[in-house]
């Protein structure tokens, strides 16, 4: 720095451009100023360029962004209708199939790839970019949907939902990734709820829609029905999404998939979720199996995080999130919140077709109002967000916890005499506890890190849910069996008359019926008890989340 010798008391401007590759903080005793000289000196942070370019050159506006938002929304429809949709049509595909044995691995094969590749989709969108990741995971989902559709056996049809399976992981995360890549930041919130939306619409039209399918045109329609809408959506991305090109060439980029962190994942995964899906029923939850299983899959995640901290270049999953505190409590927030959102999506129509005998489309259509209020919610939310950046991202999970408490404390008195008055109410208020946290948890979570961890902290995030769902389906399921085996146990029943259907129950004497419909009422209600812990704990995870709020520059 060469100074005017001849002024010493003169202004000297010097202007140079410092690029560092991490954020830093300027503290006072960095001391430029002497001799009363003045220096002005600008400095560039490359993250903060990198921000401003994703918000200047991939914001999309107008009929495209309209567009693409449409078919990020009918995606996300495909992908959650399709863990949904067979429940209504299974007893049919396995009547024709002759593979009543088998019947449970159809869900199981697409729950498990689903889940064990679903934080795994975040790191590829970082390597490969997302427009490619997420084309590459709908076009695999298309044609496991293809191959499922055209299945002759069940032994195919278990092997092609896997595969369908493997894309429809990434649809739901890579969506939630993509929107704030492609609009304004006060705005994410505004079309994250569309896409919440769509979600908590089809977890309800799945079951109604398998059964049109199944009983006026074909239970293979569950599956080709994905393939005009991912289409559409396929050259809507290809033509419209416009995103920057990640630098690197192709095979540089596959040198930086953590491969071994991969398997390691996806095997512990694989080892979580089928005991889960076993215990109870094809297995004792004290047999050998399942403890073996559980504990591989717990020592498995050990030695994953290990390897993930200590010798992979590029982890898949960033140890770095695991030490901030907001991001685990919202991680451990989702665990319960798919436990809580699973189990009444699952028990609630079952309650329906038990104690007020209807049938498994009539139940749907008695579900609608829980439904309908978590979509109308979670918009609502997401709305608010974008409209004001003074509430607290916690202030409003910790208010949906309270109404999933609130609700789910109302259905433990449900009783074979309860009003439609007080069921409708019941439904809404969990309904929107469900709407609210969904949409809450995704914006704090992404808000608490930096952009370049939007897609990793996403994927984990839906992980978590997913987790969630496993452990609470199996948790209430267990919870739900015990206390009705204990219930029926005191009563004298045919040997006809079996727990594992419904419809037994239509084949018994009245006074019979009555009492067995009172012992699945208590089961219920034994179940809506579990619930209730789980919004408890979900109350309480909140409680660490911090006070991030919307972000609106």
């Amino acid at each position: 720095m060469a100074q005017n010798q001849s002024t010493p008391h003169s202004e000297i401007k010097i202007e140079h451009e410092i690029k560092f590759e991490h954020e830093i903080n300027i503290e006072h005793d960095l001391n430029i100023l002497s001799d009363k000289n003045e220096y002005i000196i600008t400095i560039t942070n490359v993250n903060d360029q990198d921000a401003q370019t994703v918000e200047n050159d991939d914001l999309l506006h107008g009929i495209e962004l309209f567009l693409v938002a449409l078919s990020l929304v009918c995606a996300v429809f495909l992908s959650a209708l399709d863990q949904t949709i067979l429940a209504t049509a299974l007893p049919k595909i396995v009547s024709d199939f002759n593979g009543l044995d088998q019947i449970a691995w159809v869900a199981t094969s697409y729950l498990l790839t689903v889940t064990s590749f679903e934080p795994i989709y975040g790191k590829l969108a970082d390597i490969f970019g997302r427009k490619i990741t997420f084309l590459f995971a709908i076009i695999i989902f298309e044609f496991g949907s293809l191959l499922c559709g055209v299945a002759s056996d069940m032994v195919s049809l278990i092997i092609y939902r896997a595969v369908a399976g493997f894309g429809g992981g990434g649809i739901i995360g890579l969506a939630l990734i993509i929107i704030p890549d492609i609009v304004s930041t006060k705005d994410v919130g505004k079309y994250q709820s569309a896409l919440n939306a769509s979600f908590g619409i089809a977890s309800i039209a799945g079951p109604l829609m398998g059964g049109v399918f199944t009983d006026h045109v074909s239970w293979r329609w569950c599956f080709f029905i994905n393939l005009p809408p991912g289409a559409i959506t396929v050259i809507a991305i290809i033509f419209l999404l416009h995103m920057k090109k990640l630098a690197g060439s192709l095979l540089g980029k596959f040198k930086r998939i953590d491969f071994i962190g991969i398997i390691i994942m996806v095997s512990s995964t694989v080892c979580i979720l089928l005991p889960l899906n076993w215990g109870g029923s094809t297995y004792a939850w004290n047999s050998p199996v399942i403890i073996v299983l559980l504990c591989a899959g717990f020592v498995g995640y050990i030695i994953f995080g290990l390897v993930e901290t200590y010798i992979v270049s590029e982890p898949v999953v960033s140890p770095h999130l695991f030490k901030n505190l907001n991001v685990i409590s919202c991680f451990i927030a989702s665990i319960f919140q798919g436990m809580i959102f699973f189990s009444l999506v699952l028990y609630i129509p079952l309650y329906f077709q038990v104690v007020n005998e209807v049938s498994a489309t009539q139940s749907g259509i008695y579900f609608l109002p829980c439904i309908l209020s978590g979509v109308l919610f979670s918009i609502l939310t997401g709305q608010m967000f974008s409209r004001t950046d003074k509430i607290p991202f916690q202030y409003a999970y910790l208010f949906a916890s309270a109404l999933a408490i609130i609700g789910a404390g109302l259905t433990t008195i449900w009783n074979e005499n309860t009003g439609n008055g007080e069921l409708i109410v019941s439904m809404i208020i969990s309904g929107a506890g469900s709407g609210i946290s969904i949409q809450s948890l995704i914006l704090c979570v992404q808000g608490s890190v930096e952009h370049k961890d939007i897609a990793s902290v996403t994927s984990l995030t839906m992980f978590f849910r997913s987790i969630g769902a496993v452990f609470g389906i199996a948790l209430s399921g267990t919870a739900f069996n015990n206390k009705l085996s204990q219930e029926l146990s005191s009563l004298v029943l045919p040997p006809s008359f079996s727990t594992q259907s419904i419809y037994s129950i239509q084949l018994l004497p009245p006074e019979t019926k009555s009492l067995v419909i009172h012992a699945y009422v208590l089961a219920f209600q034994f179940l809506f008890y579990f619930i209730i812990l789980s919004a408890a704990l979900m109350f309480i995870s909140n409680l660490f989340m911090g006070k991030s709020k919307p972000k609106h520059k």
